[in-house]
C-alpha cells in the first residue's frame, strides 16, 4: 500500500535536508577562506531548528547562531555541541543559563559584561567563557557605540571570568548592492579593530556580513560569515534575482495542505467573510484545509496568491481565514483529499516564498518563519 503524502495530515511541511547541505556546501566554498556561521533562530526560519543544525553542521558550517537564550538551550537539550553565538545580549537573568550550556553570547554594555562575569564566578568552574564584542555602526538596533568600544574591550580584559573571542557588527543595507551606508559601516567597523589592535588586544574572529554581504561584498566576509536566509535557499531581503549569479541556492521548506470540499457555484456567488470575491461564471470552488493560523496570510488571496493543484496554478479567492482558504479551481477536477501545494514544486510549476512575499509587499523570511507552530513539519534527506 502506497503512503499518503503528509501522512493524513490536513497541513504540513516538508524540509528538504540535502537542499540545506547542498546550500551550506555551497556557501562555504563561495567564503572560502571566511568560516560561515548557520544561523538557525526562530526555529531554523521555520525550518525546524535541531534537523537543520546538524545539516548544516554536516554539510562544513562550524558555527550556528541564535537569537534568545532558550533557542541555545534548545539545541544542547537536542545533543548538538557545537559552538552557538548567541546574537545579542542576554538579559541579566539568563547569564546563568548561558554559562551552564555553554554559549557564546555577544555583549556590547557594562551590566552586561558584569553579568556574565560573576555567572561565570558562580556557575562556570574554571573555565572563561568567550564573549564577542557587537559594535553599532549604523544599524541602531543592538551594539554598543564606537566611541565606547575600545573600553569594554579592556573591561572584557580585565575580567579573570571572561576571554574576548570576537568581534562584529550588523549591516543594514547589505541587501542593496549599491547602496553607499554599507561601506560606510564597514569603514567605521575597520577602525575599531585597528583601535582594538593598536592597544595590543586581539579582537578574535571579526565578521560583519550577513547572507547579503557575504554573496556579493567579499570586503566584508573577514574571518566569518553569518548565513541566515541563503542557507534554506531564498534570497535575502528584497534583492531577488540580484542575487542569481552568485550561487546556486535551492529552496529547502514546501508547504502542502488537502482539498476539504469542492463546491459547485453559480455566477454571481461570492465566497469568503465579507464576500470581496464573486465568480464571473459558474464554475468549483475548492476548500483548502490550511489559513491564517498556519501561515497563510489573510490577504494572500486577494493580493494574487496562487496554489498548485495536480499540476496548474489556480487563484486563492476571497479572504484566507483561521483554518481554511478557498481556491477557484476552474475546469481542474479535484478530489476531496486531494494534496495542494501552497509553497512548492508539484509537476512543471513551481511557487516559491519570495513569490508570497511579492505579492505581500514583504520578504521571504517573513513568510518562512510565520508558519504556524501546528504545521507538522516533515523532513527527508
Amino acid at each position: 500500500m502506497t503512503q499518503r503524502r503528509g501522512g493524513g495530515r490536513a497541513v504540513w511541511s516538508e524540509v528538504d535536508l540535502d537542499a540545506v547541505r547542498d546550500n551550506v556546501r555551497a556557501l562555504c566554498e563561495l567564503v572560502a577562506p571566511a568560516q560561515m556561521l548557520a544561523v538557525v533562530k526562530a526555529n531554523g526560519y521555520g525550518h525546524g531548528a535541531a534537523p537543520v543544525a546538524r545539516a548544516a553542521l554536516e554539510a562544513g558550517a562550524p558555527w550556528l547562531g541564535v537569537a534568545r537564550v532558550e533557542e541555545g538551550v534548545q539545541l544542547r537539550s537536542h545533543g548538538i555541541d557545537a559552538p552557538v553565538l548567541l546574537l545579542s545580549e542576554p538579559p541579566v537573568s539568563a547569564a546563568e543559563a548561558v554559562v551552564t550550556h555553554s554559549i557564546t553570547p555577544v555583549v556590547y554594555t557594562q551590566a552586561g559584561i558584569d553579568a556574565l562575569a560573576k555567572a561565570v564566578a558562580s556557575f562556570g568552574g574554571k573555565d572563561r567563557l568567550s564573549v564577542h564584542l557587537k559594535v553599532d555602526t549604523g544599524m541602531h538596533r543592538v551594539g554598543c557605540d564606537p566611541s565606547a568600544a575600545l573600553a569594554l574591550v579592556e573591561r572584557i580584559h580585565a575580567s579573570t571570568e571572561l576571554d574576548l573571542a570576537g568581534v562584529c557588527t550588523h549591516l543594514a543595507v547589505a541587501d542593496e548592492p549599491d547602496h553607499p551606508y554599507t561601506d560606510q559601516q564597514l569603514a567605521q567597523f575597520d577602525a575599531v579593530i585597528e583601535a582594538v589592535r593598536a592597544a595590543g588586544h586581539d579582537p578574535g574572529i571579526v565578521h560583519a556580513a550577513n547572507s547579503a554581504a557575504a554573496l556579493r561584498n567579499p570586503g566584508a566576509r573577514h574571518d566569518l560569515v553569518r548565513i541566515g536566509i541563503a542557507m534554506y535557499g531564498l534570497p535575502p531581503g528584497l534583492a531577488g534575482d540580484r542575487y542569481a549569479g552568485s550561487v546556486t541556492l535551492r529552496p529547502a521548506l514546501s508547504l502542502h495542505a488537502r482539498v476539504m470540499m469542492v463546491r459547485e457555484l453559480d455566477a454571481g456567488e461570492r465566497v469568503s467573510y465579507g464576500l470581496r470575491y464573486e465568480l464571473e461564471r459558474p464554475g468549483r470552488i475548492a476548500t483548502v484545509s490550511a489559513g491564517y493560523a498556519d501561515g497563510v496570510p489573510r490577504s494572500l488571496g486577494l493580493s494574487g496568491g496562487e496554489v498548485l493543484v495536480r499540476g496548474h496554478r489556480r487563484p486563492i479567492v476571497g479572504i484566507v481565514t483561521m483554518d481554511q482558504l478557498m481556491v477557484d479551481v476552474g475546469d481542474v477536477v479535484v478530489d476531496v483529499g486531494e494534496e495542494v501545494v501552497l509553497i512548492g514544486r508539484q509537476g512543471d510549476d513551481e511557487i516559491t516564498a519570495t513569490e508570497w512575499a511579492d505579492h505581500l509587499d514583504t520578504i521571504s523570511y517573513e513568510v518562512v518563519t510565520g508558519i504556524g507552530a501546528r504545521v507538522a513539519r516533515t523532513y527527508k534527506g
